[in-house]
């Protein structure tokens, strides 16, 4: 099994929008419509494109299975918590590869690549099924909640070096 993690790639559109249709539809239970997911996949890219964000891929095989979106927040992005501080906006495992450590492999190439940019800490916000991964993997509970979705805020300084 060959398995590497990359940024993205226009090769890799129909691949990330698969991922992105099931995460709303059956992770989120949104039922965001073609077009709505059409608008968001390409402001992704776009932003992506510009290194506003930074989105990686997950490929097993030659396949797509999983993704995360990550970025530096600045007044530029449209999410700008702590300004300064590398943020990882998403993380994406398809269903059946879950538990085995791929979110994990995600999430520390994630990291190394912001530590590489000056950041002065990592956060980010997590609904209540996926705490118990971020505290795994060295987040702690900020006490603060975001604006933007309600959400805990958790933060890591002990990787930035």
């Amino acid at each position: 099994m060959e398995i590497k993690i990359r940024s993205y790639l226009d090769s890799d559109y129909a691949g990330f929008k698969e991922m992105l249709t099931t995460c709303f539809h059956q992770d989120y239970d949104e039922q965001l419509t073609e077009e709505q997911l059409d608008r968001w996949q390409n402001a992704l890219v776009r932003r992506a494109t510009a290194e506003i964000v930074f989105l990686d891929i997950l490929i097993i095989d030659d396949v797509a299975k999983g993704f995360i979106l990550y970025q530096i927040d600045s007044p530029e992005s449209d999410w700008c918590i702590k300004e300064g501080y590398g943020t990882i906006r998403e993380l994406y495992v398809v269903k059946d590869l879950r538990h085995a450590g791929y979110g994990r492999a995600l999430t520390i190439h994630a990291e190394s690549r912001l530590n590489l940019k000056n950041i002065k800490g990592l956060y980010l916000t997590s609904e209540d099924e996926a705490i118990g991964f971020w505290i795994k993997m060295g987040y702690k509970d900020s006490g603060e909640i975001c604006s933007e979705n309600d959400s805990p805020i958790f933060v890591k300084y002990s990787s930035i070096t």
